[in-house]
């Protein structure tokens, strides 16, 4: 190997080295605003928004990915209780195949796979969970059922973030009718 090649591979080598080697320099920007967003935050002062505030109003009818429609009876219990069920009596494959999928993923470990609140678990818990077959439940309202899961209920916290569509609530309110239906 001659005295030039071994100086060429040694050049080529040390500019790799150097050329990740993130160096000082900023990146230069051939495409303006592509390192530095122009975005505002929501309480920030945008000069070509109405009245100059970066924070907008979602366009009407628009519904934002992630969003859920609010519970209308969060604080009202009695409105809860009347709160009609929009598959009342659909006992479809459909509806009770849905229904018995969440519930199995989100109510089963504590309510036990056939409602009747035996569990490996309830032993271990400070309140057994009730027995969602028995006749307390049996004579609660749809409404009364979607509530305890959307609000929870003693040491029941909410489930309406691990149920985030409606019909899947009110699917688990069908099973879990269906159930009851089973067991007498």
């Amino acid at each position: 190997m001659n005295k030039f090649s071994k100086l060429s591979i040694l050049t080529i080598a040390f500019a790799v080295m150097t050329a990740c080697s993130g160096g000082k320099q900023p990146n230069v920007e051939l495409i303006q605003d592509m390192m530095e967003s122009p975005a505002f935050k929501a309480q920030e002062f945008d000069p070509n928004a109405p009245q100059h505030r970066a924070m907008r109003v979602p366009p009407e009818h628009t519904i934002p990915v992630g969003y859920h429609k609010p519970y209308a009876f969060a604080t009202d219990y009695e409105g809860a209780i009347k709160n009609p069920n929009p598959l009342v009596n659909d006992f479809s494959p459909e509806v009770l195949v849905t229904g018995q999928k969440y519930y199995g993923i989100q109510c089963a470990v504590c309510h036990g796979d056939k409602a009747d609140g035996n569990t490996a678990v309830a032993p271990k818990m400070l309140l057994k969970p009730p027995a969602l077959t028995s006749e307390k439940i049996r004579g609660w309202t749809d409404g009364q059922i979607y509530h305890v899961i959307v609000m929870g209920q003693g040491l029941m916290g909410p489930y309406a973030s691990h149920l985030p569509k409606e019909e899947w609530r009110w699917a688990v309110v069908n099973y879990i009718r269906h159930l009851q239906k089973e067991t007498k």
